[in-house]
């Protein structure tokens, strides 16, 4: 068998360099898109948990809140109890980079952007009591007096290297931070060099004393969490014993507990960029299939005498399968170093998606996960050798008495096209039954199942479907395009199995374009429609950096107060949120004027209508949940939702579920009045703005201004603009699906480009004849372009047919049994006609160089044989 490799398979595949490197290229693309994907969702997370692990130190267990801290008294309680060794406060938040110049303007608007990008991560300690948590690493060689000038400072702060290099902040410099609006300046004392902060946040971490971060975020006698180093043999006895001596708000956790429930709360998101990743793989499995078939397409001949020497079948199997195991060897390779490069970009993409959807991350390390690695190679080895396999036992059945006969034209055996296409209408009968089985059980893989039994269903039609469109369209061919189109619809005939495979990728290619097309567009309208009615108020008022600082940020009351009695103002709405931990999963529970919203707002629920509803609320203190929040825990109207809140658990009736985009994560809503109440505090952090008819938005935003004061910049944004805003996000959300969708169409096309030059050069007598009997250069070229443009038909037509199935499976199972949104269908039948017409002028692109090819074969060359 070596020495058949090394003078035959090996020969072959470098003489046929051009189709040699197409296959490699198909299947290193293939694979490279499975492990970028891989790799950027692996390298956001692990950014995540880095954060997370760096900023705890050596803290091995904490007592943390979700409901915007809890009280500091609550630290000196906990530091006898028996198993202690360290404990730390801290407090922790966001805020945003301000260069000095950035500080002029004190009013943005949100529709055209954030000026200010960059977020770093606060850390407020106790210096005191940090020594055993190592989280100062890098001031080891300072000296106590050094220490006590840094507590002494109420504005001293300390900072990584890495950000001080990045924006040329040296000790003594200032710092200036953007904190829910309000501009903070801290002076820089110290310069770390600590690794593990290095890694945190991208190294965009400040670390200041703990009463100053109270200070600066408002957060006045609060602690968001307390670190702790414990004897890990008296976790559950130190654990018991802290229970009794914390506020309801506050829980006993592991540091490593967030990093899971985040790992949790985008778990659907990531799974789901995955799965589309398997669809360039997927289309790779024909290229390798085409590329092994024409090999033993081309060398029938060369089979027949090795048959005759002596060679066995099973020899002839490994022959074929070897050459399939050296293609699918090497293109996975290229695919991992070709991954790793484009894995830089998508962890952009998904980085910006995590931080939109979910939580603050900034991923720019890229994390090499060898898991990744080998699932790649394991992935592209074993389809590469799967499509081998059909092929090579074809070849191992040849009789040697038929391949021996130069100058004949042998197409392979025809597939059995009624057997395949009653496989094909039972996988999908299959397909059909696993969708409704998850809908039932709410089984969320179940969808992708089903979506690949689909698409293989559809394959395995892609023969018959060949057969079909040839025989329509052979009449209307010869009309068109003479008898150069009906050679050329006939070789679709008598190449079936080579011109079916492309086909078939061709279809999974065009399925996945319009199944992904139909179902980000209808979820793009959808959100559309629900911005309309959900953002109703004229003007929204909010502080610079909102998103980033959270719960921390606090609008100044005279403002709430005085934006209610601005001229032409008739209704104000105001909104506050925190995140909380619900059923071990991340949600949001947020603060909104249930009055406000029943009387001008036009949220749209499941069931009921809205002013009702929240009427009903108000009176009996109930709550409204979003829709995904209400199908990830099961709940529904007249349910109650238990919250742990600073004044006792509290149990509230669910009054409504109503539909939202926003996360899905999902939400609590409580009226503003009740929030207070309940949390002690009545902090507001953005408004919704209702207008009178007509009036001018001009003074009201100069209103607003003059009450904030100087301390404070805003974002005062209309609603037009507000609404183009996050129609712009969501088409940003969604950049890295449509780069998917491309690579998969450029995999296919490969596919047409191999398997129509291997069939012309194996054409080689047919074309000679034909130039023999005087076939121009340009009649032989139209055929070939006939042909290919005819594959490209086809396929598209096919794509359609499955994209329309699985847009509806994407739309009505993965997506709601994932994210629990319920998405409105809407189908464009305009871009049917663009994706065929796509479709069909790449794989005429694609056929020009093998029509050219045939055009360029001399005919006495090609029948020197007879």
């Amino acid at each position: 068998m070596q020495a058949l490799w090394r003078w035959i398979t090996f020969r072959h595949l470098f003489k046929e360099g051009g189709r040699t490197l197409l296959t490699l290229l198909g299947v290193a693309l293939g694979v490279a898109v499975f492990v970028s994907i891989r790799l950027a969702n692996y390298s956001a997370l692990a950014s995540f948990s880095d954060t997370v692990d760096s900023v705890a130190g050596k803290a091995n267990l904490q007592v943390v809140s979700d409901t915007g801290g809890f009280d500091e008294r609550v630290f000196p309680k906990l530091r006898g109890v028996p198993g202690i060794q360290a404990s730390a406060p801290v407090v922790q938040a966001y805020a945003l980079f301000a260069p000095e110049s950035a500080n002029a303007p004190r009013v943005y608007d949100k529709g055209e952007g954030n000026p200010f990008t960059d977020t770093l991560l606060v850390l407020g300690i106790d210096l005191l009591s940090e020594k055993e948590f190592a989280r100062f690493e890098g001031m080891g060689d300072r000296d106590a007096k050094a220490a006590l000038t840094f507590m002494a400072d109420p504005n001293a702060a300390a900072v990584t290297r890495s950000l001080a290099e990045r924006h040329h902040l040296k000790e003594g410099s200032q710092l200036h931070l953007l904190v829910g609006g309000r501009p903070v300046e801290l002076t820089i004392r110290w310069i770390l060099d600590s690794q593990e902060l290095q890694q945190a946040m991208g190294g965009n971490v400040v670390l200041t004393d703990i009463a100053n971060a109270q200070e600066a975020f408002q957060r006045y006698g609060k602690l968001d969490r307390i670190d702790l180093l414990i004897d890990s043999a008296q976790r559950t006895a130190v654990e018991t014993a802290l229970r009794p001596l914390l506020p309801p708000e506050a829980r006993v956790a592991q540091p490593q507990g967030r990093t899971q429930q985040v790992e949790n709360m985008v778990h659907a998101f990531a799974l789901n960029l995955t799965a589309l990743s398997f669809i360039a793989l997927f289309v790779s499995m024909f290229l390798i299939f085409n590329a092994v078939s024409l090999s033993v397409l081309r060398r029938r001949r060369e089979i027949g005498v090795l048959r005759g020497l002596g060679v066995t079948r099973k020899q002839i199997v490994h022959l074929f399968v070897g050459e399939a195991l050296f293609l699918g060897t090497l293109g996975s390779f290229l695919g991992l170093a070709l991954g790793t490069l484009m894995a830089q970009g998508a962890l952009g993409a998904v980085a910006r998606t995590l931080t939109t959807l979910y939580l603050i991350v900034r991923a720019e390390h890229l994390y090499l996960d060898p898991l990744t690695y080998g699932l790649g190679l394991l992935l592209g080895i074993g389809m590469s050798l799967l499509s081998a396999l059909a092929p090579a036992i074809e070849a191992s059945r040849t009789p040697p008495s038929l391949t021996v006969r130069q100058g004949t034209f042998i197409e392979a055996q025809h597939p059995p096209i009624g057997r395949l296409t009653s496989l094909g209408l039972g996988i999908l009968g299959l397909a059909t039954l696993v969708a409704l089985w998850t809908v039932d059980q709410h089984r969320p893989m179940g969808g992708f199942v089903s979506a690949f039994l689909l698409l293989g269903g559809f394959s395995l039609l892609s023969p018959g479907f060949t057969l079909l469109c040839e025989r329509i369209a052979r009449p209307v061919i010869r009309k068109i395009a003479g008898i150069e189109g009906a050679l050329g619809a006939a070789y679709l005939r008598e190449a079936i199995t080579r011109t079916s495979m492309v086909v078939a990728a061709l279809m999974v290619a065009v399925g996945m374009t319009i199944g992904l097309s139909v179902m980000v567009g209808s979820f793009r309208k959808t959100v559309s429609v629900w911005v309309n009615q959900t953002l109703r108020g004229d003007l929204y008022v909010e502080p610079v950096g909102r998103n980033v600082t959270g719960s921390s940020t606090r609008l100044p009351l005279r403002l709430v107060e005085a934006a209610k009695h601005l001229p032409g103002v008739k209704a104000v709405d105001t909104y506050r949120s925190v995140e909380i931990s619900y059923g071990d999963r991340l949600a949001h529970l947020i603060g909104i004027d249930f009055a406000v919203q029943r009387d001008f707002g036009q949220m749209q629920f499941m069931s009921g209508q809205s002013a009702s509803i929240f009427n009903h609320a108000l009176q009996s203190e109930q709550v409204i949940v979003t829709e995904s929040f209400a199908f990830r825990h099961r709940v529904d109207v007249g349910d109650k939702v238990t919250l742990q809140t600073p004044s006792g658990t509290v149990q509230l009736p669910i009054a409504g579920v109503f539909y939202d985009y926003a996360s899905d994560a999902g939400a609590i809503m409580i009226d503003h009045h009740l929030f207070a109440r309940l949390w002690k505090d009545d902090r507001t952090e953005s408004l919704a703005i209702y207008t009178q008819p007509d009036a001018p938005v001009d003074p009201i935003r100069s209103g607003l201004v003059k009450a904030a004061g100087s301390e404070l910049i805003l974002f005062v944004t209309p609603n037009q603009s507000l609404r183009s805003r996050v129609l712009q996000v969501f088409d940003q959300t969604f950049q890295i699906t449509y780069a998917l969708q491309a690579i998969a169409i450029m995999v296919a096309v490969l596919g047409v480009i191999t398997t129509l030059t291997g069939l012309i050069l194996q054409r080689g007598r047919e074309i000679g004849v034909l130039r023999a009997v005087g076939a121009l250069r340009r009649q032989v070229q139209k055929m070939v372009l006939v042909e290919s443009g005819l594959i490209g038909l086809i396929g598209a037509l096919l794509g359609c047919a499955c994209g329309v199935c699985l847009s509806v499976l994407l739309t009505y199972v993965i997506n709601k049994q994932f994210f629990g949104w319920s998405i409105r269908m809407s189908i464009d039948p305009w871009l049917f006609v663009q994706a065929t017409g796509l479709m069909v002028v790449t794989a005429i692109l694609a056929g020009l160089v093998p029509a050219r090819l045939a055009a360029t074969r001399v005919a006495a060359e090609a029948m020197r044989v007879e």
